[in-house]
């Protein structure tokens, strides 16, 4: 090993495999009410717009966010300070086209004001090119049912699949916005992806087949955010790179159908890791080695079901993701100079819902990750858990609405606390308070991250034209 070899790597092997954990191992994952459904409602009305071919409706936000840690130097914001103040509208565009097809657009523009107060916080120029000013096309699909049991969905579009709220076992489409850490709803979380969906209804049946195109990866925050995944590794001196995908199409099929008392979904898919991994490491005896990530190409077949009796919804999943690239261990980091190995993982999901209590739903999921041929190379175990719970209460004839979620992180990496809490003024206002604590050790992929629980408040206001 050369000098600068030797001076490297004490320094930075520690940072490196936290930063390896951060970023392919973070799903932000917390359960809220299905976001979607809200934009679904036929809402009736007596008017002559009754009758017109569109409708548009939406919503205006004001998020105030206050960070009550100190992130620490690794990032732009290194003092308690407000690390928000967002002004949001989205706007969704749904009407009828000729020949029996539906339209729908829609998109969000985002304005934060944080990055204009003069604070002392030397923002990134990546930071504040993100986040100061940004807009988003969500949906833009146009779709069709015909009489012969055929459906068609062609465009930009969320296709949610599985039932577990905090692994992806069978949910294997949509990529996923990870710009920060538990503080968004599950559904807030995935991303529209350009697709074409081909289903057929059959008797008790529904087959679905999917094909995507330039899916993308997860969203992950700019140098310098205080959820910046990559902070670790630019601290130790890695020079980052991300590479495009060899194949920019994926392939994925289910078929569905409803039990007596629950439902069952078989899913199959190819497709290319919407978390990065390493691919491969040059000048690596330099002192600032350069790190290509990618998205390595996967397979995955999975089941899942769910089944309600009574006052109790128990639903599971059970999955074999085929080559997925695992982490090294600390002292296997250099050693994989080609890109981590891949590993056949088998995945699991059980869970339960309660809803016998009146105005509450409590909900409890264990997840699983089993690697086959594990070796001493790895870093995660071999078995891996974790644990999620979630209490849904409301009151006030449900305009008070109150959510609680706690998640056990696996290899005890961590613990995630969020409470929220939202009650609706009227029809059009809705005024909520929001808080996030984040708790880890030094060994955890949270580490760096520990100290950036926030407590935020949002207004928002509800439009329908």
């Amino acid at each position: 090993m050369t000098p600068n070899v030797a001076k490297f790597y004490p320094r930075a092997s520690h940072h490196l495999l936290l930063a390896f954990l951060a970023i392919a191992c973070i799903r932000p994952s917390l359960a809220q009410n299905n976001f979607f459904n809200t934009i679904d409602v036929d809402i009736e009305t007596n008017d002559s717009r009754a009758n017109e071919n569109f409708s548009l409706i939406g919503w205006v936000t004001q998020k105030v966010s206050q960070g009550i840690e100190r992130p620490g130097t690794l990032f732009s914001r290194q003092d308690r300070d407000l690390n928000r103040i967002e002004t949001s509208l989205f706007a969704q565009l749904d009407t009828k086209l000729g020949e029996g097809f539906d339209f729908r657009v829609s998109g969000k523009v985002y304005h934060d004001e944080v990055y204009r107060l003069d604070e002392g916080i030397d923002y990134s120029s990546d930071e504040t090119n993100e986040f100061r000013n940004r807009f988003e096309v969500r949906d833009f699909y146009i779709e069709k049912q015909y009489n012969n049991g055929f459906y068609f969905k062609l465009g930009n579009q969320i296709l949610a699949w599985g039932l577990a709220e905090y692994s992806r076992v069978t949910d294997l489409i949509n990529t996923e916005d990870q710009y920060t850490f538990a503080q968004q709803d599950l559904e807030d979380i995935r991303l529209q992806v350009p697709a074409a969906l081909l289903s057929y209804s059959t008797g008790e049946w529904t087959f679905d087949g999917v094909v995507t195109h330039r899916a993308n990866k997860n969203y992950t925050a700019p140098i310098g955010d205080e959820f910046d995944q990559f902070v670790a590794l630019r601290q130790a001196g890695i020079r980052i790179e991300r590479g495009s995908p060899d194949i920019e199409e994926e392939y994925f099929f289910r078929a569905s159908t409803h039990l007596s008392q629950g439902d069952l979904q078989l899913v199959a898919g190819e497709f290319n890791n919407n978390a990065l991994s390493l691919e491969e490491i040059t000048a690596e005896r330099s002192v600032n080695p350069r790190f290509q990530y990618g998205q390595n190409r996967m397979r995955a077949f999975g089941v899942a079901a769910n089944w309600a009796d009574g006052s109790w919804l128990y639903f599971g999943e059970l999955g074999l993701h085929l080559d997925k690239a695992v982490i090294p261990n600390r002292d296997s980091i250099f050693r994989q100079l080609g890109g981590w190995d891949e590993k056949d993982q088998v995945l699991s999901v059980f869970g339960v819902e309660y809803n016998g209590f009146r105005n509450l739903l409590l909900t409890f999921e264990l997840d699983s990750i089993r690697t086959k041929n594990h070796d001493a190379f790895m870093y995660a175990d071999k078995n891996q858990t974790s644990f999620g719970a979630r209490l849904y209460w409301t009151a006030l004839n449900e305009k008070l609405t109150v959510v609680a979620v706690r998640n056990e992180l696996a290899n005890e990496a961590g613990q995630v606390s969020r409470v929220s809490v939202d009650y609706s003024w009227s029809d059009s206002v809705e005024v909520g308070l929001l808080w996030v604590d984040y708790g880890s050790d030094r060994d955890s992929i949270f580490y760096n991250f520990r100290n950036n629980d926030i407590l935020q408040v949002h207004l928002r206001y509800n439009f329908q034209i």
